[in-house]
């Protein structure tokens, strides 16, 4: 057995959007045990965890942006002890001779502040260590085998890391077509996560909840809605960088994979149904279900919002609606989810029925105009726009 395959240790440092730790802290318990010792901090989850264990996260982790591993940290009040001290460090691990390099870098209350100086020393010192110039591309230049390198400076202190993940880890290689305003797919995973029924625990697959996004456009919700009920690893139809790191043996990742991919998916418990009134976004939910694998499991339908009907006893509407960024469109908002609140209600609650309803929205008054109660689970920014997931019971 490899060194890699022994057993090698990293601190990683797994990145979130602001506002979901607690949902990714939970994923990662899940994978790693109740004995990984988790770290949370603002935007991520610090944790050290096994080469193995580097891969399982990179290929099922749902709601994490990226994940990093953490090289090294040191004092560089200037530009000489910077480049010095980058030298010195074990890139041969995590870069080849000659790859080229984005340093991402930022400064805060700090001696070194223009960060263009600091990426290039940075990569001048990382080429001296492989014994071969290291080129220094922008982040719009740069090739698919390019490494990422993050170099944050707070108080003369620097913090070195080199992204594991390459491409973000919601770019599951599914969604190629895409609606208006689409929603990513980690923080579609969040939404489901932080939308379980914590009285549905224990229950049997009888009692599994269904799933209604009416406003699907893409299909995220829905499709990632299916994946985690199948069991689906997320990132099984993608590349990580990591992969092709020298430590890390190719016999591992192999065997990493191949151990995923054997695994049984299982057909979702209880009915995934995506609509929406617009054509192209069925077109694209069509598309985007049938690249994820999933479309076998989904009901899909062209329907206005006013169709939408209960497919069971049970179960959680869910969706994104419009936030309105255009001025007149925003003064259209509140009739909007006056009509999805008063079609829930109508049709989605009664006697034999429990439905809730877990809706995302940019204004707390929205919710309050569906005149359902409802209380917030989630708060993070979507699109660059503070955006509130709230969640409860669709009642008359």
């Amino acid at each position: 057995m490899s060194r890699s395959q022994a057993s090698e240790r990293r601190e990683l440092f797994v990145v979130c959007a602001p506002g979901l730790e607690a949902i990714v802290e939970g994923e990662l318990r899940g994978l790693l045990g109740g004995a990984a010792e988790l770290r949370a901090q603002g935007g991520g989850i610090e944790v050290e965890a096994s080469d193995r264990d580097l891969l399982r996260l990179s290929l099922k982790l749902r709601t994490a942006t990226r994940i990093l591993a953490r090289l090294a940290s040191f004092r560089a009040a200037s530009f000489a002890e910077l480049h010095r001290r980058a030298g010195r460090l074990a890139w041969e691990g995590l870069l080849r001779p000659g790859q080229p390099l984005v340093v991402r870098a930022s400064a805060e209350r700090s001696r070194l502040y223009h960060t263009g100086g600091i990426a290039e020393r940075i990569a001048r010192g990382i080429g001296e260590r492989l014994g071969a110039p290291a080129p220094l591309c922008r982040e719009e230049d740069a090739p698919p085998e390019a490494a990422r390198v993050i170099a944050r400076i707070v108080r003369d202190q620097c913090t070195l890391s080199v992204d594991a993940s390459g491409e973000a880890l919601h770019r599951r290689g599914y969604r190629l077509a895409t609606a208006k305003a689409p929603l990513r797919e980690g923080l579609a995973a969040a939404l489901l996560l932080a939308s379980v029924d914590p009285s549905s625990e224990g229950e049997g697959e009888g009692e599994a909840e269904a799933i209604v996004d009416p406003m699907c456009g893409s299909g995220t919700l829905a499709i990632e809605a299916a994946l985690l009920a199948s069991r689906t690893p997320p990132g099984l139809a993608r590349a990580f960088a990591c992969e092709g790191w020298p430590s890390i043996d190719r016999a591992l990742v192999d065997a990493v994979r191949a151990e995923l991919a054997a695994r049984p998916r299982v057909a979702p418990p209880a009915p995934i149904v995506a609509s929406d009134r617009d054509p192209g976004a069925i077109a694209a939910t069509e598309a985007n279900a049938e690249r994820a694998g999933v479309r076998a499991w989904l009901t899909i339908r062209q329907a206005e919002l006013r169709e939408a009907a209960p497919p069971g006893e049970r179960g959680l509407v869910i969706t994104n609606p419009p936030y309105g960024v255009r001025i007149a469109e925003r003064r259209r908002l509140p009739a909007i989810y006056a009509a999805l609140g008063a079609r829930l209600r109508e049709r989605f609650a009664g006697p034999g029925l429990r439905w809730r309803l877990a809706l995302l929205v940019p204004d707390p008054s929205l919710a309050a105009a569906t005149g359902l109660t409802l209380a917030p689970r989630l708060h993070f920014r979507n699109g660059g726009i503070p955006v509130t997931l709230f969640v409860g019971a669709i009642t008359r």
